[in-house]
């Protein structure tokens, strides 16, 4: 399958059309705009483009093209989304799928009649639970745990009698093999010896059953738990063709509109947890399957919201999956270049091609931020989250509302354990503390927790205050520093120590002699960067990615899925920054079994792009990479510029007064943005 079925699919299909399915748009000069169906407003700041056959908010600033927004709209992945298009478009993929045809066809129709087979097992399992004279315990737990009747029907309970073979009977009567049913997860074969030699048995017996659901709401699998005693007390379908716990979020078919429109998504442990958050309406509720939150949990969620609160139970155990839920929150989420103001250290001395530098009037550092919320909802000591609920449902709707910031979480949960009355126990706490405080970069916030801080551990506030200046020194030796001149606003990038850049104002004799340089460094590249294409940039900038996975850590800061212009190379970014986020180890398996068949064709382009690269050396292969990142994320402030510029003058003409005030707003951001942008890039173009 190649790209070239993507632009097909575009080309078939009218973006116009489709937004409008879920948005009343109208026209606007050029353009169509409406209310953003992905966050609340009161003015329209939502455009589809015709002629580009793109949208853009200018309100959350999300943006693409079909895809994108089927991916945003209906919470599913690329390949969803891509099958979904395909079908409407009236294209068939086996025809454009690098695979053996026949073989994709088996697989698809063995998809598919699980999918039957997992409905079919549903309808039993369900009408067990409503009719079955043995499922009264089950009934009783229910009522004990106060699930009422709608939320039963909702969530399709079910329950799996105690009898070896009563499922796999049903199933087999209704014209289902025993290879089937053990494929589905719903049977295990008999091992050789055991009394009743062959044949198959249910996987559930005597439990309650919670059906588990995909994105669109196919049954995907079923979760279990024991009534009475047994063990393991939750047991969940094994791995199949359609079931991969560590990829799935329960309820959140039924939580995805909620989550959109809260800006919020909450992350319980349970199943009943769940149940019971959406039965008094906290719908924006998922519950991870497991217990162990995954990036692949954020990746989902990432579409549908900023903003994760992980209410996980308040035990050890809890405590342990909820730092294991933020870690995974914190590497799966994008991050976004944030200027931080730092004070002016002095004059600059510094002979730059035989001039001094002028007085810097004030200094930026560009450090990386991750673009979300993660916070942790408090709850009791003790109170599980469906008990709190139920018990005191004012209390938990507050602390959903108001869930605690992560730096307020680590102050509590680093020094749990820790004797604050004892300077052993201070030493330590600012020792924990103080690299967290760093890492805010809002300086009257950071000031505060410093305050804070320091009221914590008894220590004086100026002498806790040099300690986090060292830390901060240490920080930024890591990040892209930026000295703006008194005289005029232009900007050079050199080099100093580890990688960190100082750019301040250069004579124009000076800057003309860098561009020379900067020009023959170009020439070394292969690649023309004067003229401007934006997508032979993107291929060769994952080019150098796929060729080099650990220079991601030079980029993954400065640009993110959105800056693509290109369908499969945004796709193809998202995917690699996924894998090779930071703090992940590389797959040992090659690129080939990650990537869907429909970017395959995109892999090989972007290798060809770099093929004569091998040889050069790390610190060019850094610089090169920086800078096609940053070329990337100007391209597309640039393009935003443009748009909202015209847009501007079109909201002028037809009197639009609150358009004009919101589109002078965001050209003033992204100007903001470009001049940030401008002054890290070591490279104009």
């Amino acid at each position: 399958m190649s790209s070239s079925l993507i632009e097909t699919i575009k080309a078939k299909i009218d973006l116009v059309e489709e937004v409008g399915l879920v948005v009343a748009l109208q026209k606007s000069g050029k353009s169509f705009k409406g209310h953003c169906p992905f966050h609340n407003e009161r003015t329209p700041s939502f455009y589809v483009f015709v002629e580009t056959q793109t949208w853009r908010c200018f309100g959350c600033h999300e943006g693409g093209d079909v895809f994108t927004f089927v991916e945003k709209q209906q919470g599913v992945e690329f390949w969803d989304a891509l099958l979904y298009l395909a079908e409407k478009a009236g294209i068939s993929l086996e025809e454009h799928r690098g695979r053996d045809p026949l073989e994709e066809r088996e697989t698809h129709a063995q998809k598919e009649r699980l999918r039957k087979l997992n409905e079919d097992a549903l309808l039993w399992f369900h009408q067990s639970l409503l009719r079955s004279r043995e499922a009264s315990e089950a009934r009783a737990y229910l009522r004990e745990r106060g699930i009422n009747s709608e939320s039963v029907l909702a969530f399709s309970l079910g329950y799996a009698p105690e009898r070896w073979d009563a499922l796999s009977s049903y199933l087999l009567a209704q014209g289902y093999t025993e290879s089937e049913l053990v494929l589905g997860g719903l049977a295990r074969e008999r091992e050789p010896g055991e009394t009743r030699a062959g044949g198959i048995y249910d996987y559930f017996r005597k439990r309650l059953i919670f059906p588990i659901r995909d994105v669109r709401g196919r049954v995907i699998g079923f979760g279990g738990r024991v009534l009475g005693e047994g063990q393991p007390k939750y047991l969940n379908s094994p791995q199949t063709l359609l079931f991969e716990k560590n990829n799935v979020l329960y309820a959140l078919d039924l939580a995805r509109e909620a989550i959109k429109q809260e800006k919020q998504v909450i992350i319980v442990e349970g199943y009943v947890d769940a149940i019971i958050a959406h039965q008094y309406g906290t719908k924006q509720t998922v519950a991870c399957i497991g217990s162990a939150i995954t990036e692949k949990h954020i990746q989902q969620l990432k579409k549908l919201t900023r903003q994760v609160t992980l209410a996980l139970d308040p035990d050890a155990a809890g405590e342990a999956a909820t730092e294991h839920g933020i870690q995974e929150a914190l590497k799966g989420f994008d991050r976004t270049i944030v200027p931080v103001p730092l004070p002016a250290e002095g004059r600059a001395t510094g002979p730059v091609r035989g001039r001094r530098r002028q007085e810097p009037r004030g200094i930026i550092r560009l450090e990386e931020q991750v673009d979300a919320e993660i916070n942790v909802l408090q709850l009791p000591a003790g109170a599980d989250p469906d008990e709190l609920i139920r018990r005191d449902f004012a209390a938990w709707k507050h602390a959903a509302s108001h869930p605690l910031p992560l730096i307020d979480y680590y102050f509590l949960a680093r020094t749990s354990g820790l004797n604050l009355r004892e300077a052993a126990g201070q030493a330590e706490a600012a020792r924990l503390l103080l690299p967290i405080v760093a890492t805010i970069t809002d300086r009257a916030k950071r000031d505060a927790y410093l305050r804070q801080l320091a009221h914590m551990v008894h220590m004086d506030e100026r002498s806790l205050n040099e300690e986090l200046q060292r830390v901060l020194r240490n920080q930024r030796t890591n990040g892209v520093v930026a000295a703006f001149s008194e005289r005029r606003g232009e900007q050079f990038a050199s080099a100093r120590g580890n990688g960190s850049r100082s750019l301040g104002a250069v004579s124009e004799k000076d800057d003309a002699g860098d561009r020379e340089d900067q020009e023959r460094e170009i020439r070394t590249t292969g690649l023309d960067r004067a003229r401007g294409n934006q997508l032979k940039w993107e291929d060769y900038l994952l080019g150098l990615l796929l060729q080099n996975p650990l220079l991601s850590e030079h980029v993954c800061g400065i640009i993110n899925d959105g800056d693509f212009a290109g369908t499969d190379t945004r796709e193809l970014y998202r995917i690699f920054n996924s894998v090779y986020q930071r703090g992940s180890s590389p797959l040992p398996q090659p690129w080939e079994t990650v990537v869907p068949a429909a970017l395959q064709e995109t892999v090989e382009r972007v290798r060809r792009c770099v093929e004569t690269r091998s040889s050069a050396d790390l610190a060019s292969l850094v610089r090169e990479v920086k800078q096609g990142a940053f070329r990337l994320k100007r391209a597309r402030l640039l393009q935003s510029q443009t748009v909202l510029r015209f847009l501007l003058k079109e909201a002028e003409e037809m009197g639009d007064v609150a358009a004009e005030r919101l589109l002078q707003h965001q050209v003033l951001a992204v100007a903001r943005e470009l001049r940030t942008i401008d002054s890290a890039m070591p490279l104009h173009g």
